[in-house]
């Protein structure tokens, strides 16, 4: 009886074990590439200007997902990745809002310059 209770404990351990094995997840190379397109894209649209502290939380969230790869911490990789994305992703909007509001208020001063050069013509 006790060699059965043995035996099936050591299988048992033996299937949590390959199956930690299993679970490691692979290196995120494609989100990576998909991250660092979004880097870009954000520093396109002026995040560099507009939206700095979320350009360089994705930067170095960017460069902690590298590091963490290459120790082959591919779990750590994968969630750095995903939050260097996010942010990306959240400077290209912060900039192209700030970029909007900024073209905005350069309308509405435009405008009250030629209300202001109206009034000054009709008026004898």
């Amino acid at each position: 009886m006790k060699s059965i209770l043995a035996a099936s404990a050591a299988l048992v351990g033996a299937a949590v074990l390959l199956s930690a094995c299993a679970t490691t997840p692979p290196p995120p190379s494609t989100e990576m590439t998909r991250a660092k397109a979004a880097i870009e894209q954000a520093q396109r649209a002026g995040a560099r200007e507009y939206s700095t502290e979320y350009l360089n939380a994705s930067m170095a969230k960017m460069e902690m997902a590298e590091a963490a790869s290459a120790k082959g911490d591919n779990a750590r990789a994968t969630r750095l990745v995903e939050e260097s994305y996010a942010d990306a992703h959240l400077a290209q909007i912060s900039a192209q809002s700030a970029k909007s509001a900024k073209a905005a208020a350069d309308v509405d001063k435009s405008i009250v310059t030629l209300q202001d050069e109206a009034s000054r013509t009709t008026t004898p």
